[in-house]
């Protein structure tokens, strides 16, 4: 039953994201080298644990979202948001990364056309508090515009990594 649901599921994320390439809403970047560039430049920062490289690499007017979508972050807060990251792991390590640039056009949300760069890897890392290592699938969808990220997604399971910390009783 369960396999019967995600498959279902993969099915229909695949079947519309058919439709909407077909319609002209989505498609590969030929030209995005220098969005792929941002990417990295965005990874390398992280690693690097210093925060003015992550101010550096954001607009001043980002806004990020995730994993929760009630959660918009602005500049400050995903600075924040990453010396938290820095203080509760150590260790870390992005694992199996690809990423592939891609434009949207003609979307009824205006804030969603233009180049982003789709991003998947698995975060590996030790949780300070317990020593455990945690691996966490690890999907971001960064919006760039002139080398700068001005918008971007992150997709993870939270509960997954409680789990693998012991945070959540899970099976």
């Amino acid at each position: 039953m369960k396999t019967h649901f995600i498959l279902s599921t993969m099915l229909l994320v695949m079947f519309s994201m058919t439709i909407q390439a077909q319609q002209g809403k989505f498609a590969v970047n030929p030209d995005g080298e220098k969005d792929l560039a941002a990417a990295n430049e965005y990874m390398k920062a992280i690693q690097s644990k210093d925060p003015s490289q992550i101010e550096k690499i954001h607009a001043s007017n980002v806004v990020g979202y995730g994993p929760r979508w009630n959660s918009p972050r602005n500049h400050q807060q995903i600075v924040e948001a990453f010396i938290n990251i820095w203080e509760s792991v150590s260790d870390f390590r992005y694992d199996r990364v690809r990423m592939i640039p891609v434009t949207v056009s003609g979307d009824e949300i205006p804030e969603y056309n233009g180049n982003w760069v789709m991003t998947w890897s698995v975060f590996v890392g030790k949780d300070r508090t317990t020593g455990i290592e945690v691996m966490i699938d690890l999907h971001e969808t960064l919006k760039i515009d002139k080398g700068k990220i001005i918008m971007k997604v992150t997709y993870y399971n939270e509960l997954d990594a409680m789990i693998q910390t012991g945070q959540y009783p899970g099976d």
